[in-house]
C-alpha cells in the first residue's frame, strides 16, 4: 500500500505488520483526538502485563481482555490513516500479524502523538 502523497512521510518510522510496511508520520490533531485517548486507558493494563512479565510470569500476557485488543487495532488503525487515509479497519484486521507486530506498531504510534517522546532534560534536582 502506497502512502498519501499529501503526507509527509520523509524521516517517519516503518511498522511492519503482516509482511507489509507503513510509514507513521507525526499524527494531525484528526489522529490525536482517538490515539491519545486510547492509549491512555491501554497504559495502565499494559504497564501491569509488562511488569508480570519482566518479573518471569510467562502468563502475564493473559491479563489481556478482547476489549484491550480491540482498542489497540483501534489506536494502531488511527495511526496508520495519517499517511494511509483509505486503510480500512476491516483491511488491517484481515492482515496476518501477530500480537507482538500490534504491539510495536502501538509503541511507534504513540511516540508519534509527541506526548511520550523522551526529552534530553534531567529531572528536577539532578
Amino acid at each position: 500500500m502506497r502512502p498519501d502523497p499529501r503526507s509527509n512521510c520523509a524521516g517517519a518510522p516503518v511498522v511492519n505488520l503482516g509482511g507489509q510496511e507503513f510509514f507513521v508520520p507525526a499524527l494531525a490533531l484528526r489522529q490525536a483526538r482517538v490515539v491519545v485517548p486510547g492509549l491512555l486507558r491501554l497504559m495502565p493494563r499494559l504497564n501491569t502485563i509488562q511488569a508480570r512479565i519482566g518479573a518471569g510470569d510467562p502468563l502475564g500476557a493473559a491479563l489481556l481482555e478482547q476489549g484491550d485488543i480491540d482498542l489497540m487495532i483501534d489506536v494502531v488503525h488511527c495511526g496508520l490513516t495519517r499517511a494511509y487515509p483509505d486503510l480500512s479497519r476491516e483491511c488491517l484486521l484481515d492482515l496476518q500479524a501477530g500480537l507482538a507486530e500490534l504491539v510495536a506498531a502501538l509503541a511507534v504510534v504513540a511516540r508519534q502523538t509527541g506526548l511520550f517522546t523522551p526529552t534530553d532534560t534531567p529531572p528536577a534536582g539532578e
